[in-house]
């Protein structure tokens, strides 16, 4: 991977960037002190990455259920004549941040996300009138076992509060905010404090205080798996009737360092898959590991979806109109 060529002060930077990113005035000078790096040092090489496209931004993740947003995974199944016309039409759509070309005969793979007033299915059966789509799958998550997009971090099964879904107008303000792009700036925080007329130790206490309940996932580096040489980016789907043994494999793969993503998701008689865990590898007989999981929990269906294209791939914006 790219980062084995990292020297080690950029390795640490690598893994601080991503889940341990200060929440201070100066955060690349404190990062400085973390890693022997000047300040300087620090924004150039995050700007190095930024234009290699290793780095995608600084920003928060945010829980969209926390403030009201309802998401899902769909997968569309689109007459290859409108394959074309489908991808531009979920594309173009506000609130898709991944779209992916898959090897099944449902080709198109995405997340929906529809802030408050706005029905999720409702939405989803509107793109897929304009798509021309021929059959649908609803995947919603039943249970969370792990979300994790930091690479190159240990991390094992991450558990979410269930928060109180109040908030504010304030709230959305800073959420608006928060979610953009941090300038690589010495302090780049008081940018943010000043557009929003507050103290910038209001703006600490508050991603403080929503992390707390599960409004925030973390603030941090969001980094392309591509460009770090994980090149093979799979979602894997399993059929696991009996619910202990549903439960040993969330759990498992939550631990797998080549997992960033597992859930339990709906399922259906024509597509009995109730686990679904996105992985990640620089290698394709990496990939092998998939079928001895399989062996281990004698799991006999299961289906390996590839990435053919990636279609979308954007931060996604919350309360956008």
């Amino acid at each position: 991977m790219v980062i084995q060529n990292f020297s080690p002060p950029e390795k640490k930077l690598f893994k601080l960037v991503q889940n341990n990113f200060p929440l201070v005035k100066k955060p690349f000078d404190e990062l400085g002190k973390k890693t022997g790096l000047s300040e300087n040092e620090v924004i150039s090489i995050l700007t190095s990455w930024k234009e290699k496209g290793i780095l995608r931004q600084i920003s928060a993740i945010f829980e969209p259920s926390f403030f009201g947003h309802k998401s899902a995974l769909f997968a569309f199944k689109v007459p290859n004549s409108y394959l074309k016309i489908a991808k531009e039409v979920i594309n173009n759509h506000p609130g898709v941040s991944h779209n992916y070309l898959r090897n099944n005969e449902y080709q198109l793979w995405f997340v929906l996300v529809v802030p408050p007033g706005k029905d999720l299915l409702e939405e989803a059966k509107f793109l897929a009138k304009r798509s021309k789509v021929s059959d649908m799958l609803y995947l919603p998550i039943i249970k969370t076992y792990k979300i994790s997009t930091t690479f190159g971090i240990p991390s094992g099964e991450i558990h979410l509060i269930n928060p109180k879904k109040n908030f504010s107008l304030k709230d959305i303000q800073i959420v608006k905010a928060l979610q953009e792009p941090l300038s690589l700036s010495s302090e780049p925080f008081s940018i943010i404090a000043k557009n929003l007329n507050i103290n910038e130790e209001d703006i600490f206490n508050w991603i403080k205080e929503k992390k707390q309940i599960g409004a925030l996932r973390r603030f941090g580096a969001l980094i392309k798996p591509n460009k770090i040489g994980l090149k093979f980016n799979l979602l894997i789907a399993w059929e696991v009737k009996d619910p202990i043994e549903k439960e040993k494999l969330g759990r498992f793969l939550s631990k797998q360092s080549f997992v960033s993503h597992c859930y339990e998701r709906k399922s259906y008689k024509h597509w009995p898959f109730n686990i679904y865990c996105m992985c990640h590898f620089s290698k394709p007989d990496e990939i092998q590991i998939i079928n001895k999981i399989a062996q281990r929990f004698k799991i006999k269906n299961y289906v390996i979806l590839e990435t053919l294209e990636e279609l979308k791939k954007i931060r996604l914006k919350l309360f956008y109109s």
